[in-house]
């Protein structure tokens, strides 16, 4: 999803109160934007070149300002778009993040 298409799907209007009043309002989360199937929260991938790498996920309406992030290039010269998002203090978001399904029991009965 490109940078401006996210700031105008939500309508995001430039922040009036100035750059110190912003974070005394929001804390800054930077990331490459994904679509959500709710159509009123977004999806922000905290590093898309990481192994480690999970999801944010924000209401649309918790998004107090958003702006373009230097986007990330890969080998083959296609590019990642990169945005910072200033999320409302007090929001709540959630932190998705991937693992492998096993059953870890025989291993647990080992070490205790």
């Amino acid at each position: 999803m490109q940078t401006t298409v996210l700031i105008a799907q939500y309508q995001v209007e430039p922040y009036r109160g100035g750059p110190e009043k912003l974070r005394h309002a929001a804390v800054l989360f930077t990331g490459s934007p994904h679509t959500s199937s709710d159509p009123g929260k977004v999806l922000l991938l905290n590093d898309p070149a990481s192994q480690q790498a999970f999801f944010y996920e924000f209401r649309s309406s918790d998004i107090l300002y958003a702006e373009e992030a230097p986007s990330l290039v890969r080998h083959d010269g296609s590019t990642i778009a990169m945005v910072r998002l200033w999320i409302r203090k007090g929001a709540t978001g959630l932190k998705i993040v991937p693992f492998h399904v096993q059953d870890t029991a025989p291993g647990l009965r080992d070490f205790y």
